[in-house]
C-alpha cells in the first residue's frame, strides 16, 4: 500500500520527491521566503528513507496520485508541521480516480521501459517482435483461447521447434523482470506480467532501432536524436494483460524462409472470423499488416521485404514504405507499424482493469 506520511513530508523517502511551490504549482508564491519545499512519498509502509530525489515531473505525478490532498496545506515551517496532529485516510483501489489509475499504470510502464533500455538493444528488435508474434499466434478465434498471454515463456511451449531459438531473449528479459518486480514492491505494486513485458520489450527495441537509423542518416547525431524525440509517432502500450497459467496448444508458424504464399496464409488465418461469402471483409492481418510485421520479425528485415515483394500483393507496400523511410521522420511507416503491432499485441489478450493498482494511505496534518 502506498503511503504519504508526516515523516515523508519532512524527510527523504522512496520515491523521494522534492516539490518547489514556485516551480511546480499552478500558482506563484508571494516571495522566495514563503516558497516552501514539501517532500512527498508514495511508498509501502516501513521502507527505507535514504533514497535520492526525483524530478519535478515525478513530483507533480506523486502529488496528484495522493489525490491532491497536499495542495490544501498552508505554507508552514517544518517545525509547525512536525508539531501537528495527523489524520489518516486510505484511498482504496476502488476509490482511485481515473487519473490515479492511469498514473499508477504509467508509472509502471515508465519504470519498465527504463529498465528494458538498459538491456534490450536495437539489434534485439526482430527477435522481440517474433516473440510477440509467436505468443499471439496461438489465438483460436473459435474458442477464444490462446493469444498474447505470456504462455510462450512456459518451458514446454518455449521448447517447441518454432520457439526454442527465442529462449536466450526470454532469459534476458527474465533478469529485467526481476529488477522491475523488486522495485515495484516499494510502492506495493504487483509484478509485471510476462505478456505486458514482452510487448514493452518489442516497443523499446523498435523505438531504439528507429532512433539509431535517424541518427545514422543525420549529418549531426544530435539532429537525429532530436528528430526522433520531437517527431516520433506516439507509441502507447496499454498494460494489464493477464498471464496464462499453462502452455497454449501448438500452432504452425512459418519458418524464416517461408514463401510469400505461406506468410499470407498464416496471417490471413490469424484472428480471422470471416466465413467467406458476399459480406466477408478483409482479414485483420491482410497483406499490408502482414508485410510490416513479418518482415520486421526476421533477422534481415530488408532481405525479407525483398523476398515478399516478389509477390504482387506485397510489392506495392514495399514501394510505399520505402518512400516513407526515405523521409526524415519516417512517419507513415512508423504509424502503420504501431497500428498493426498494437493489433497483434492485443490479440486474444485478457486485460484486468485493476491490475497494477494499489491503495494510497494519507497521513496529513490536521488543520484546526
Amino acid at each position: 500500500m502506498a503511503q504519504v506520511t508526516m515523516h515523508s513530508l519532512l524527510n527523504h523517502t522512496h520515491p523521494a520527491v522534492l516539490v518547489s511551490h514556485r516551480r511546480c504549482m499552478p500558482f506563484k508564491a508571494a516571495s522566495p521566503n514563503r516558497a516552501r519545499h514539501i517532500r512527498l512519498t508514495c511508498q509501502a509502509a516501513g521502507q527505507s528513507s535514504n533514497m535520492p530525489e526525483t524530478s519535478c515531473t515525478q513530483s507533480r505525478r506523486s502529488l496528484l496520485l495522493a489525490g491532491g490532498a497536499l495542495l490544501s496545506l498552508p505554507l508552514l515551517s517544518d517545525k509547525s508541521l512536525a508539531d501537528m496532529e495527523t489524520n489518516r485516510s486510505v484511498i482504496s483501489v476502488r476509490g482511485l480516480s481515473a487519473f490515479q489509475r492511469s498514473a499508477q499504470r504509467n508509472y509502471l510502464a515508465q519504470r519498465s521501459e527504463k529498465e528494458l533500455k538498459k538491456v534490450v538493444t536495437p539489434e534485439d528488435a526482430p527477435t522481440a517482435l517474433r516473440l510477440v508474434i509467436h505468443d499471439a499466434a496461438t489465438f483460436d478465434v473459435a474458442t477464444g483461447q490462446g493469444g498474447l498471454n505470456g504462455s510462450i515463456i512456459n518451458s514446454e511451449e518455449l521448447g517447441r521447434e518454432e520457439n526454442k531459438d527465442l529462449k536466450s531473449f526470454v532469459d534476458k528479459l527474465a533478469g529485467v523482470k526481476k529488477t522491475i518486480d523488486d522495485k515495484g514492491k516499494t510502492a506495493g505494486q504487483e509484478a509485471i506480467s510476462w505478456a505486458d513485458l514482452i510487448v514493452l520489450a518489442a516497443k523499446v527495441a523498435h523505438v531504439q532501432s528507429w532512433t539509431a537509423q535517424k541518427v545514422k542518416r543525420a549529418s549531426i547525431a544530435q539532429d537525429g536524436s532530436t528528430i526522433a524525440e520531437a517527431f516520433g509517432a506516439a507509441f502507447p502500450v496499454p498494460l494489464g494483460r493477464v498471464d496464462a497459467t499453462s502452455p497454449d496448444a501448438p500452432v504452425q508458424v512459418p519458418t524464416q524462409t517461408a514463401s510469400p504464399a505461406e506468410v499470407k496464409r498464416f496471417f490471413n488465418k490469424l484472428g480471422n472470423e470471416n466465413k467467406g461469402g458476399f459480406a466477408a471483409g478483409k482479414a485483420p492481418f491482410w497483406e499490408r499488416p502482414a508485410f510490416v510485421l513479418w518482415t520486421q520479425a526476421q533477422p534481415d528485415p530488408a532481405a525479407a521485404e525483398a523476398a515478399l515483394a516478389e509477390d504482387n500483393d506485397f510489392k506495392g507496400w514495399k514501394a510505399k514504405y520505402d518512400r516513407s523511410r526515405r523521409t526524415v521522420t519516417r512517419t507513415e511507416y512508423e504509424v502503420d507499424f504501431i497500428t498493426y503491432f498494437t493489433k497483434i499485441a492485443n490479440l486474444g489478450a485478457n486485460f484486468d482493469g485493476s491490475k497494477y493498482l494499489y491503495p494510497i494511505t494519507l497521513d496529513l496534518p490536521r488543520i484546526k
